[in-house]
């Protein structure tokens, strides 16, 4: 951490993103995230602390929550790996209930054990949990998917207070970060077409759009 402050001295804010639970046994575990963070706090290098859950490769839906999508997963492999997700995706790709703020519980812990800002992650989809946060000693709050499904989301929170997020965690972005990162219930060249529901696939891809609306 000591390099990365020499690099960039005081113009860029370092912040660390660790994990609390790696998900799997004889993972990372809350108590020893907190001393760590503790350590990051004394070495005096960092400027914030962002929580977050699971395993990239052991168990990747730990942090997502919600629905798994194998089939899209799938999808977007090569073979054999394609086969194998159909096959056995289900015991990687374990199913973990969503609910609003689900990581808030363990960052708690962390937020009384240290006075360093901190960032809270994971099922940020409105005011409400938002406020909770900062109501809790959280500077900042972090978004993904809802961002994913509305690009405008921050304004249209900021203008009615009430509003949540149309991101329905079906989790159907996460292969698309193989094709490029995107919500597949978006068309593309807008930022709030598709209906509620999970969808039955893929929006158009550009070339699809362009074929079926020709330029008059």
């Amino acid at each position: 951490m000591q390099a990365v402050r020499d690099a960039v001295g005081d113009r860029i804010a370092i912040v660390a993103k660790m994990n609390m639970d790696d998900g799997v046994p004889g993972g990372f575990w809350l108590d020893e995230a907190i001393p760590v963070a503790q350590w990051l706090e004394a070495d005096g290098t960092v400027d914030a602390l962002e929580m977050t859950a699971g395993s990239s490769l052991l168990n990747p839906m730990y942090l997502f929550k919600g629905d798994v999508p194998l089939d899209e997963f799938a999808g977007v492999m090569p073979q054999p790996i394609k086969a194998g997700v159909k096959v056995i995706g289900h015991r990687l790709l374990k199913s973990y209930p969503y609910v609003d703020g689900y990581l808030l519980e363990d960052s708690r812990q962390v937020r009384a054990a240290v006075e360093l800002p901190m960032i809270l992650l994971g099922g940020i989809t409105g005011r409400e949990v938002m406020d909770t946060a900062m109501a809790d000693g959280f500077g900042f709050v972090a978004m993904a998917r809802a961002l994913l499904r509305e690009p405008d989301l921050v304004n249209r929170l900021q203008a009615d207070p009430a509003g949540r997020s149309l991101c329905i965690h079906c989790n159907k972005c996460m292969p698309t970060n193989y094709t490029g990162t995107r919500c597949v219930l978006v068309d593309r060249r807008t930022t709030r077409s598709a209906t509620w529901g999970k969808p039955e696939g893929y929006a158009p891809t550009s070339a699809e759009w362009d074929a079926s609306h020709p330029a008059s």
